[in-house]
């Protein structure tokens, strides 16, 4: 069942309250529990973290895998971008480190767009 925020202003305090209602007996509005008046319906602001989600934890993702997915996907527009766009660099979908050619055993293409 919904938990839901409500705050009343009964004896000119504000006072806030969760209750459980379902969604048939929900209302903007609903007689305080003090029994002095109306309690309105609060509705308050909350953040979003970048975390992880259950299916990612599921799977035993961390934070630093998600991160090093991220550069990855990154660094394939990069290069999808800085190669002509005929070439096998920019239509391919593969991901590349980013690092390709620095290991002294790859070697990567040299027909790089030009400005």
């Amino acid at each position: 069942m919904p938990r839901y925020e409500f705050v009343c202003n009964c004896e000119n305090e504000p006072k806030s309250f969760v209750i459980s209602l379902s969604f048939s007996e929900y209302k903007e509005e609903i007689p305080c529990p003090c029994g002095k008046g109306l309690a309105k319906r609060m509705f308050n602001s909350f953040n979003v973290q970048n975390g992880l989600t259950a299916k990612e934890k599921q799977f035993g993702t961390t934070q630093n895998r998600k991160q090093m997915a991220d550069f990855v996907k990154e660094q394939k527009n990069v290069r999808k971008q800085s190669y002509d766009p005929n070439s096998r660099e920019s239509r391919s979908n593969e991901f590349w480190t980013g690092k390709e050619g620095l290991d002294g055993i790859t070697s990567l293409p040299v027909d790089k767009k030009k400005d």
